[in-house]
């Protein structure tokens, strides 16, 4: 009979559905709605239970190890997510679509329907709970059709809608004029703060000259941040909290002060400028992420080390952070200040400050060529990507239907790795004028290479099957291998049509 395709048999029905509804949200944490609770599997439990500082247990195994779950309480979900959000987190929220009561009369082991019904990033947020007062929040985002381009931004709490015709060769400079609009923003800042103390700024004046700077570096006390933030370039400034003249010794202020300035010294406040802009062009691009992330952690840990050299004692810089950490806890910030540019926690950078380095952290050309090497490699991929699925749309246009001689595999969803999940087509013009919402299952015959060749809708509104159809034909899939060779596969892909 062969070697089973893999070992998910031994998955409850539960952590079946769990697991392929997960297949689809794969860089968000899935909200799993079981009763009260929200609950977490796997790495998203891990993840969120750090981020939320909830007790990790454990429920049942899988391929014989514990599976870790942590939950939140439905009623309180909105505070763990506008913390999660911060964070840098995305949350798929899985609701249940039918009651118990009616899973049941489907038979005793029948799981409850559940969907994804909500997205929550950053720029989605509608709630007011969820919002901060002080500033907008917006989502952008850039399509074409048919060789024609648009840029368009949202405020979603407003309604504040901005659309301009933008094909892909002025993509670039649009995205740097947005950044050239957020960088105003900022230095809107300087209008509500006042100049430091003469005698807080001659100590400032007296570090940039023990640290190599032959430049003015201004200083000046807000309350409108939270940590020290350093502004500009070519005429820098430091912004101060007024708590932390209050809150810090002076030691440790000078401490604090002495990062902003190797700041200044690297350049990291235009490289930070070009990385936000990289990052905008290359969103779609996971190594680029990652990239970025790393870089900005490695920027944080250079000026450490640079301040800890200076001041002598590293434990006068860990007494400052620790401080500024208490005075971040109690304060909203509407930037994102230098100290906390690696989005968390700094008991990971206090930490460090104690352990012995055995590398020198990583300079500015450093980073900027590998910034311009994700540049090139997300430029390279975005090129195929654009190729790609013409070609393998073409295939399976042509390719006939599967042959009786060859034979399928039957497996369930959960058991299909995805390799390329489209974006969600546009809602069908006359279903939404017939109002007509529901589910379609697709039944979907894929080829060895995962792509799929042949699909048919055997559920569902008919207004809504073609769009499903024509959906499920863009998807790519991770070959399903027995005995080690790569299968043809047969499964059922459920698409719900909800509107909003």
């Amino acid at each position: 009979a062969g070697e089973p395709l893999d070992d998910t048999h031994t998955v409850s029905p539960m952590m079946a559905q769990y697991l392929g509804i997960k297949a689809g949200q794969p860089d968000a944490l899935l909200f799993y709605r079981m009763g009260d609770f929200y609950e977490m599997f796997f790495a998203d439990a891990e993840a969120a239970s750090a981020a939320l500082d909830i007790a990790l247990t454990k429920r049942g195994q899988h391929l014989g190890q514990d599976i870790p779950m942590c939950g939140v309480p439905v009623h309180a979900a909105e505070g763990y997510l506008l913390t999660l959000i911060r964070k840098g987190f995305r949350v798929a929220v899985c609701e249940q679509m039918e009651d118990p009561a009616e899973a049941r009369k489907r038979g005793a082991k029948t799981v409850v329907r559940r969907e994804v019904v909500r997205l929550v990033t950053p720029g989605t947020l509608t709630e007011e709970s969820l919002l901060e007062a002080r500033r907008h929040n917006y989502l952008a985002a850039f399509a074409e059709v048919r060789g024609e381009g648009a840029f368009a931004w949202v405020d979603v709490s407003t309604g504040d809608l901005t659309v301009a015709a933008c094909p892909r060769v002025t993509l670039g400079p649009m995205l740097a004029r947005l950044g050239a609009g957020l960088w105003w923003l900022e230095r809107a800042y300087l209008g509500r703060s006042e100049p430091a103390p003469e005698a807080w700024q001659a100590r400032l004046d007296a570090l940039a000259v023990r640290l190599g700077l032959r430049r003015a570096v201004g200083l000046r006390v807000s309350r409108s941040v939270a940590t020290p933030l350093l502004i500009g370039w070519i005429r820098p400034v430091v912004l101060v909290p007024t708590a932390a003249f209050l809150n810090l010794s002076p030691t440790a202020l000078e401490a604090v002060l002495a990062h902003e300035l190797a700041h200044v010294r690297r350049g990291d406040y235009l490289a930070n400028l070009l990385q936000t802009l990289a990052e905008a062009f290359l969103f779609f691009h996971p190594c680029a992420w990652w990239l970025s992330r790393r870089i900005r952690e490695l920027r944080e840990h250079c000026c450490d080390d640079a301040a800890a050299a200076l001041c002598g004692d590293p434990l006068i810089l860990a007494e400052g952070l620790t401080a500024l950490e208490r005075l971040r806890r109690n304060f909203s910030p509407i930037p994102e200040p230098a100290l906390a540019a690696a989005k968390g926690s700094l008991m990971i950078r206090i930490t460090r400050l104690f352990q012995p380095q055995s590398h020198t952290a990583p300079s500015v050309r450093g980073l900027a060529l590998a910034l311009v090497a994700a540049s090139l490699l997300g430029a390279g991929t975005l090129a195929l990507q654009q190729e790609a699925p013409k070609a393998e749309r073409s295939k399976a246009a042509a390719a006939p239907a599967p042959s009786r001689e060859t034979a399928v595999h039957e497996v369930d969803f959960s058991r299909i790795k995805v390799r390329h999940q489209p974006p969600p087509p546009p809602y069908p013009a006359e279903a939404r004028e017939q109002r007509i919402q529901g589910t379609v299952v697709v039944d979907l015959v894929v080829d060895e290479t995962g792509v799929p060749i042949a699909v048919k809708a055997i559920e569902g509104p008919e207004a809504l099957r073609p769009t499903a159809i024509a959906y499920a034909q863009d998807w790519r899939f991770e070959p399903l291998k027995v005995n080690g060779k790569p299968v043809q596969v047969r499964f059922k892909l459920t698409m719900p049509f909800r509107l909003r």
